[in-house]
């Protein structure tokens, strides 16, 4: 699911609430007014997180899990092309805030 710039604006960040996910964003549409949330970023079922390039959230919840290598880095760029990530969904802020 994604939600269009357009329609949507950005409110806020916070922990998520579900237990494989890292982070939930807070859009709010723009005429309506309606409160949408999007989960972001893996834990594994285990509990750990997987490692990203740099949380840059502005919460560093999972900032002991930046792993800040380039190469790993541009791996998960490539792979999750730039052309295939749609406003405001999960994907989006992953590529955005954590890699």
């Amino acid at each position: 699911m994604y939600y269009p710039k357009k329609d949507y604006k950005f409110i806020q960040f916070y922990k998520s609430p579900r237990k494989t996910k890292k982070y939930r964003a807070v859009l709010q549409n723009k005429k309506t007014l309606k409160i949408v949330y999007v989960d972001f970023g893996a834990i594994r079922p285990n509990g750990e997180p997987y490692e990203q390039y740099k949380d840059t959230t502005g919460l560093n919840i999972y900032g002991d899990y930046n792993h800040g290598d380039k190469a790993r880095r541009k791996r998960y760029r490539k792979r999750h092309g730039v052309n295939s990530i749609k406003p405001y969904s999960p994907n989006y802020f992953s590529w955005k805030f954590l890699w």
